[in-house]
């Protein structure tokens, strides 16, 4: 209720008292109100009042004294606490996924007055499904410990993952995402997470035991191998290192993982083998036990004894004082192990076991020639020979040697190359370390001695020939008498006197290149040649002979002109008016035009005139010319060119100069002395002009010396008017009152006569002879003018807008 409805009440309560008491003073305001109340005093009261008071003037004028009589009533509030799964809706209407302690709703309480309502809402999460059950082994020992885990799923609010075993239900084993159980049979394991809210499926897996072990049933001797005869047979007693097969025996297949090992002397040591069965050579009387081993642990052993005779034992190696060395030395030889049996002996054997013995004993000294494998059994007993032990004794056999040198005609020093193995020391006659100088050893023949020493200290020698021949010199000067000719001339090439020979040689000449070109003369006395090639040729000299190779070439170059030119066919041209062009197509380039008509390399057709004209071109190099001669036809041009000159208004081009050409084969091209290309050629000045006329077959034709009356000139005229009665334009009155006589004549643009004028003053407004209006559209006129005798005639548009 609104805390100013009960006043209006009031007033209308003590207007009605007022009326039918007059000055009736006093009067009760009831109010009720909600927390607080603001009177007619303008106080805001907070609790219950029927004590305030207010005078008000009623309609009589009077005091009227109001008693407030105020009941105050309590807003109330409340908190609304809730617990909710994944989420809750609330009075409000608002569905919350959240926790909230903040969202309010407000109601009516039972005063009257506002209720407001505080939510206290806590929001518990659900948990996820789990999507499996991992685990670290899905076969495992009995009594062993297995971790599991978890995978993927969620936990909810208070929630945690329970496991169980053998089935979902019942009482829980562990909880966590992960637990560690001790297996002890086959086992399905379930998990699944359990909270305020929910339960969720379960998941499981299943992890089977290994058994323990496996025991075996018993070992056996399957069969014994003799040596004497290559044949297997079942025995308990045999020779050293004789084989041995054992086998173990089993009633079942034994589970993945498990097989049996085998051991020697005690069960449990270092293991000699595994599998079914088991080859071993006992050096002596010997105990070998055997036992299923696997995963989960062994078995007791079963055992069996092999008995060995008084035989000898093979030794385990040779031991030498020195197995690597040169060529010529010695070293001892000694067994290491073995064993003699009663009446055996050691023997000793050079490259195979098989050859006779080289001596016998626990040592033996040999001197090998080469490289050598030595061996040594025990021979004799009553088990016979022993298995042979072997050594490799390594001889470094030096072989040094030298290829040959081949003989030098240099006098420059150089490596000397070819020992093997490489990287030995020279000496001798002119040899300084590797370097040979055969200007310190001389012409003639000289010893070289090449020594290698090998990392083994082994030291081996060669020695090989060094010769030193007189070489051939080289020619020093050369020169010609020309060294330009033409075609068909000669030269002298001199090769200087101070170039010498020596014994046995002789100068060798050459044209081309050198050595292997044409040779075409040699000398000893006369050092000179004289040639005459056709074209540029390089000639060259050198001293051949003797037991050196030739000496280094020198050369000259002689230029041979052999000149051809050549002038390319010359276009025929159609009229001497053809315009100056420049000559080309002589070849090579550079040279020299001439005939008539020439001039600059410029061909003038005008200056040659009609007919054929012989053109030469010229070219010089050095002291040679050559030319050629080409024909050039100037033809009478077919074309005839006149002219006519015409008036037209200014707009529409003025005086007119047009050039008529006949006898052509068309599309003809204008080239007007001022520069322009059109035809007609229009604004014409008092000048005198020419045109240069062509066709398709690009014939010319000059008109020249064309030039029209002085007081020709263009007449300007209105083009356009408007004949639409707004009084502006609308008549087209050209003015020729300056003239003798005047005829102007409009035509539409089929040719028809619309209206002809006599007078020199016109006036049209735009209609037909007859009177009629024409539509808008352009109109031509015909004009002829009289003045002095001279007629000047002009046509053009009109153009009709309405």
């Amino acid at each position: 209720m609104k805390k100013y409805s009960f006043i209006i009440l009031f007033f209308y309560s003590f207007i009605y008292q007022l009326h039918f008491g007059q000055c009736d003073n006093s009067g009760t305001d009831n109010q009720l109100a909600c927390d607080s109340y603001t009177w007619i005093d303008g106080v805001t009261y907070t609790t219950n009042n029927n004590s305030a008071t207010h005078t008000l003037t009623n309609i009589a004028g009077c005091d009227s004294v109001v008693t407030l009589n105020l009941t105050i009533n309590s807003s109330s509030t409340g908190t609304d606490t809730q617990i909710a799964c994944d989420s809750y809706t609330w009075i409000d209407g608002v569905t919350y996924t959240t926790s909230n302690n903040s969202a309010t709703h407000t109601l009516t309480n039972s005063a009257g007055c506002d209720s407001v309502v505080t939510l206290n809402l806590q929001i518990k999460v659900s948990s996820l499904n789990p999507s499996g059950v991992t685990s670290s082994d899905s076969i495992i020992c009995e009594n062993n410990n297995l971790l599991l885990n978890v995978n993927g799923g969620l936990l909810g609010t208070n929630s945690q993952w329970v496991w169980y075993k053998d089935s979902c239900s019942g009482s829980p084993i562990d909880s966590g995402i992960s637990i560690v159980v001790t297996q002890t049979s086959n086992t399905t394991y379930f998990v699944r997470a359990e909270g305020d809210c929910n339960n969720t499926i379960c998941e499981d897996i299943t992890v089977n035991n290994f058994p323990y072990f496996i025991n075996l049933d018993s070992i056996s001797i399957d069969s014994t191998f003799d040596s004497n005869n290559n044949t297997w047979s079942i025995l308990d007693t045999v020779c050293p290192q004789t084989a041995v097969k054992l086998f173990a025996h089993f009633s079942s297949p034994f589970p993945q993982g498990y097989s049996v090992t085998w051991y020697e002397n005690s069960c449990g040591a270092t293991s000699i083998g595994s599998g079914d069965s088991i080859i071993v050579f006992p050096d002596s009387s010997t105990t070998y036990y055997a036992r299923v081993t696997g995963t989960c642990g062994a078995s007791l052993c079963k055992q069996i004894t092999i008995t060995t005779k008084d035989g000898s034992i093979s030794p385990t190696g040779i031991q030498t004082s020195l197995n690597n060395f040169c060529a010529g030395g010695s070293t001892n030889l000694s067994i290491i192990g073995g064993q003699l049996g009663t009446g055996a002996v050691w023997n000793w054997y050079e490259s195979t076991c098989d050859s006779n013995s080289i001596g016998s004993g626990p040592t033996i000294n040999v001197t090998p020639n080469a490289t050598t494998m030595y061996y040594v059994r025990a021979n004799g007993g009553s088990c016979g020979s022993t298995s042979c032990e072997e050594i490799l004794i390594n001889i470094y056999e030096l072989n040094v040697y030298h290829s040959e040198i081949d003989s030098t005609c240099e006098s420059s020093s150089f490596i000397l190359q070819g020992g093997f193995p490489q990287g030995g020391i020279y000496s001798g006659s002119g040899v300084l370390d590797s370097i040979f100088d055969p200007n310190s050893s001389g012409i003639g023949s000289h010893t070289v001695t090449y020594i290698y020493t090998d990392s083994n200290n082994c030291t081996d020698s060669t020695q090989f020939q060094v010769v030193v021949l007189e070489p051939n010199i080289d020619p020093l000067v050369i020169d010609a008498s020309l060294y330009e000719i033409c075609n068909g001339n000669s030269t002298t090439i001199n090769l200087n006197n101070s170039n010498q020979l020596i014994t046995g040689s002789q100068w060798v000449w050459y044209q081309g290149s050198c050595g292997t070109g044409q040779v075409i003369g040699t000398s000893t006395t006369n050092n000179q040649i004289t040639v005459s090639p056709s074209t540029t040729s390089n000639y060259y000299v050198r001293a051949e002979g003797g037991l050196c190779p030739a000496s280094n070439c020198i050369g000259v170059t002689i230029d041979v002109y052999t000149l051809e030119t050549h002038l390319s066919e010359l276009e025929d041209i159609c009229g001497d008016d053809y315009p100056i062009f420049e000559l080309e197509g002589g070849s090579p380039s550079g040279g020299i035009y001439s005939g008539n008509g020439v001039e600059n390399g410029i061909f003038h057709p005008k200056l040659a005139g009609v007919g054929i004209h012989n053109i030469t071109y010229t070219y010089s190099l050095g002291p040679c010319v050559a030319t050629d001669v080409e024909t050039i036809n100037i033809e009478s041009s077919p074309l005839s060119v006149y002219y006519s000159i015409e008036q037209e208004t200014c707009s529409e081009g003025g005086i007119m100069i047009h050039a008529h050409t006949i006898n052509g084969s068309g599309y003809y091209e204008y080239q007007w002395s001022d520069g322009s290309y059109n035809n007609p050629l229009t604004y014409a000045n008092n000048d005198i002009y020419n045109v240069l006329v062509s066709d398709a077959d690009n014939c010319f034709k000059l008109l020249d010396s064309i030039s029209f009356d002085n007081d020709l000139e263009c007449i300007e005229m209105v083009n356009t008017f408007t004949p639409n009665g707004d009084g502006i334009n609308d008549k087209w009155n050209p003015d020729f009152s300056n003239y003798d006589k005047v005829s102007l004549i409009v035509f539409n643009k089929w040719g028809n006569e619309i209206i002809q004028f006599d007078s020199s003053t016109i006036e049209w407004d735009g209609k037909t002879k007859d009177g009629v209006d024409l539509p808008s559209g352009t109109y031509y006129y015909f004009l002829e003018l009289t003045k002095n005798l001279d007629e000047i005639t002009q046509s053009g548009p009109i153009t009709i807008i309405r």
